[in-house]
């Protein structure tokens, strides 16, 4: 990544990627009827990053080879976020017996 773009959308990824690293020990650790709400803010914050990625990779900060490996890594977490969303849903409609 060029220097000039590694202080500005390179620096913009990496906190947005600690923010999602943040929220997902957040989501973990949270009582049940919180958990789908952090997940949300995880998922969304996961698109941010694929957004952002997107745009450096648009403007050639980031190679073809990386930009494809770390979409194709966003996209796995993405999937996980949203089954794991999922299963809290289901477990939350679901009255304990």
């Amino acid at each position: 990544m060029p220097r000039i773009a590694r202080y500005t959308t390179g620096a913009r990824i990496e906190n947005h990627f600690l923010d999602l690293l943040e929220l997902i020990y957040k989501a973990y650790y949270a009582k049940l009827e919180n958990k789908s709400e952090k997940i949300v803010e995880a998922i969304s914050k996961n698109d941010i990053i694929k957004y952002l990625l997107q745009i450096a990779f648009e403007n050639k900060f980031v190679k073809e080879k990386e930009y494809l490996e770390l979409s194709q890594k966003l996209q796995e977490v993405g999937k996980i976020l949203g089954g794991w969303k999922k299963g809290i849903d289901i477990k939350i409609k679901t009255p304990v017996k």
